[in-house]
């Protein structure tokens, strides 16, 4: 009788080993399963992210992607704007540089409160292919063929500069 009893708690003994190995196996899975879905959710979010500088503010290896800056001062007292227009590469490309230095969040053009009752200190940005880049100095914002907004996120952008190259350009 007692090996009856000594087989019969060893076949339980090993019956709930058995349920415990299988148990810490599904566990194992279920927290390998957790930490991939956590890592695929984190890359996923890196990619995403808005705070990536854009690719387009980036000269290629060959040049810059704008080939002109048009440069438009309101006008003083209900008279016109002054529009310059300047065609030399390199300082486009010393405007891109300087622009390469923030980072841009894409907004939405509907939650932006722009002062459209004043008219706005812009420099625009062109390519050979029509496509445009406008910069609103004032606001911070930077706008992509006239669909895409991107606000700065660690600006305000540097105003001193930015008027020391636009008085450098100034016919």
């Amino acid at each position: 009788m007692r090996i009856v009893i000594e087989v019969f708690i060893y076949y339980e003994e090993t019956k709930s080993i058995l349920k415990e190995g299988i148990s810490m196996k599904i566990r194992a899975v279920l927290l390998t399963l957790l930490v991939a879905a956590g890592f695929y959710m984190m890359v996923q979010t890196i990619n995403e992210t808005p705070f990536q500088p854009t690719e387009w503010l980036y000269a290629d290896q060959d040049g810059s992607p704008y080939s002109s800056i048009i440069f438009r001062q309101p006008g003083l007292h209900e008279q016109p704007s002054v529009t310059w227009k300047v065609d030399k590469v390199e300082e486009v490309n010393r405007l891109l540089h300087f622009l390469q230095a923030y980072e841009f969040e894409r907004v939405d053009p509907d939650t932006l409160q722009l002062f459209d009752d004043q008219p706005l200190f812009t420099i625009d940005l062109h390519d050979d292919s029509g496509n445009r880049m406008t910069i609103l100095i004032e606001e911070g914002i930077l706008i992509q063929n006239d669909q895409l907004y991107y606000e700065v996120v660690n600006g305000p952008l540097q105003v001193d500069w930015l008027m020391e190259f636009i008085i450098s350009n100034k016919p």
